[in-house]
């Protein structure tokens, strides 16, 4: 890499999100290490898959940063079409094999993966490249809100099917976001929001554990040992850390008082070690790097570049504010990680992924010659 594309990087973008994995990493030690021990009798056990889910995603992370993100505009389509097949073929493989509770999952040799992370991405590509390519047509019903439209919703309703509920609601939130962003009738958008509004009220009700989820949100107190108890345990172990916290490796919860302390619950154990003033300090950055994002899209040198960049630092953030309203108290529990902390490899390697598509954003917009990558 030579030194004017290094200075073309945003680098304040750079740094903050080599802090938030480095953070990531420590706390995520703290919080697995108990349950690693009490489940294969090895504190590193939970922490070595984290290590390469890393390196695998600063590997596809570099991959983006070096091609220039423009040329995923020729491609959308076909890597939205991609996205849906992922979700049918795990649907398909979770119906021959019969394994309902890993419907999510589609195993590629000896790793598994989520494809809704991967349709996730796919429709934000998809829906920038559509909206500046027909700039015209959106306020066409047929022309210009049918076709993405009739994505969002197939994608949606495989996503919800898989069961992920909570992730198809966030792609439905991005879809018209986006949409909304780019033009699109008011009108147009009422019909996608109301078959969305539906189908998720079918899902809830479909659902028991789903609508227990959410009237545990209304009385926490009601069933403590039950429903409740994850959320209960969530806000004893943020309590424990008071202001200034009790240290790092020092948290008591994690020690198989809180569930899921390395995926859903990190950000609690990050309460109880660091205390308020570090996780303010935390959320800060969050903030910092999703702002900077949506400034280097707005510097972006297209309307693509533009609505992709927003997309996808506003897909990371959500998943920010989700995660902690959930670990508060504010949401019921949904299974969605925090951003670079979070064990998980799907969601790693999305996270990555983005910001190695917005650092390449910030660079095209900034160079003025042909890279010396790939273009």
């Amino acid at each position: 890499m030579t030194n004017n594309h290094y200075r073309a990087m945003d680098q304040p973008y750079l740094i903050i999100t080599i802090l938030l994995v480095g953070l990531g990493f420590v706390i995520q030690y703290s919080a697995s290490s108990a349950l690693a021990v009490a489940k294969f009798n090895d504190p590193g056990f939970y922490i070595r898959g984290h290590l390469i889910r890393i390196i695998a995603g600063l590997i596809i992370g570099a991959f983006f940063l070096m091609i220039n993100y423009q040329r995923l505009k020729s491609v959308a389509f076909w890597i939205a079409l991609l996205g849906i097949i992922l979700l049918i073929t795990s649907l398909i493989h979770n119906k021959i094999t019969n394994t309902h509770s890993t419907a999510r999952w589609l195993s590629i040799g000896p790793f598994n993966a989520q494809p809704s992370e991967f349709a996730k991405l796919a429709i934000i590509i998809y829906l920038s490249s559509f909206i500046d390519r027909h700039q015209k047509d959106l306020h066409d019903l047929k022309g210009g809100f049918l076709p993405p439209a009739l994505v969002i919703l197939t994608t949606v309703l495989l996503v919800i099917i898989e069961p992920d509920f909570s992730t198809g609601t966030v792609i439905a939130f991005l879809g018209i976001t986006l949409l909304t962003i780019g033009g699109t009738k008011l009108l147009h958008l009422s019909y996608l929001f109301g078959l969305l509004a539906i189908t998720s009220v079918i899902a809830i009700i479909r659902s028991p554990y789903k609508t227990n989820r959410i009237l545990t949100l209304f009385n926490p107190d009601k069933d403590i040992q039950g429903t409740s108890y994850q959320i209960n345990q969530s806000l004893i172990t943020l309590g424990n850390g008071g202001f200034w916290g009790r240290g790092l490796a020092d948290s008591v919860e994690k020690n198989l008082f809180l569930p899921d302390p390395h995926t859903d619950f990190v950000f609690s154990v990050a309460g109880e070690e660091l205390g308020f003033i570090g996780i303010t300090i935390l959320l800060i950055l969050f903030l910092l790097i999703f702002l900077r994002g949506i400034q280097i899209s707005l510097k972006a040198p297209d309307i693509f570049g533009n609505l992709l960049g927003i997309g996808l630092s506003t897909s990371m953030f959500l998943y920010v504010i989700i995660n902690i309203g959930v670990v508060c108290g504010i949401f019921p529990v949904t299974g969605l990680p925090l951003p670079f902390f979070s064990y998980g490899g799907s969601s790693m390697i999305y996270n990555l992924a983005c910001a190695g598509i917005i650092l390449n954003i910030s660079k095209q917009s900034q160079l003025k010659e042909q890279p010396f990558y790939w273009s």
